[in-house]
């Protein structure tokens, strides 16, 4: 198995995460201030913001499988 392959089961939680505006700007923050912190490229930011702008999409395969079978 993949390290860096999202499960299901983490899909789901990263899914009911999302859910907590607060914490995921606390996040957001966090790691884009260790960004700063060092000598960052404009790409390792980028990569960040990118990173929670997926999370705002994510969703668990289960809920994908559904949506597609629900195709008429």
């Amino acid at each position: 198995m993949n390290f860096f392959t999202l499960t299901s089961d983490e899909k789901s939680r990263l899914q009911r995460l999302n859910q907590q505006k607060e914490v995921i700007l606390a996040l957001k923050k966090l790691f884009l201030s260790v960004c700063v912190k060092k000598p960052a490229s404009n790409e390792a930011i980028e990569k960040v913001s990118d990173a929670f702008r997926e999370l705002e999409t994510i969703q668990s395969d289960i809920q994908e499988r559904t949506s597609e079978g629900n195709i008429v």
